[in-house]
């Protein structure tokens, strides 16, 4: 389940171990419009995710295209998500901690 709470006048969401595409089409487009509401700046707190699948990398840039650059963070991503946004290409324009 895709969890999102304001802190500190950011949107903090956190994701389930897996974001395939079944869980990004179950969660996407809520999670979507409550950014597009709230247009602040979103960190995606990747804490536990191991698996992302190309829905996850749309759901990313949707949010940017959405917010405009540097208003997304991913935190804590792990060794295979950080994979993933290089294999493509989107570590250039993508903020990881």
């Amino acid at each position: 389940m895709v969890k999102v709470k304001e802190v500190e006048g950011r949107l903090v969401c956190t994701f389930p171990e897996r974001m395939n595409t079944l869980a990004c089409q179950a969660h996407g487009p809520q999670l979507l419009d409550e950014i597009a509401r709230a247009q602040k700046p979103v960190t995606f707190d990747m804490k536990g995710v191991i698996y992302v699948a190309s829905s996850f990398l749309r759901l990313c840039l949707c949010t940017l295209k959405t917010l405009g650059p540097e208003k997304l963070v991913l935190d804590n991503a792990s060794p295979e998500v950080k994979k993933a946004i290089m294999l493509a290409k989107m570590d250039s324009f993508l903020i990881m901690q």
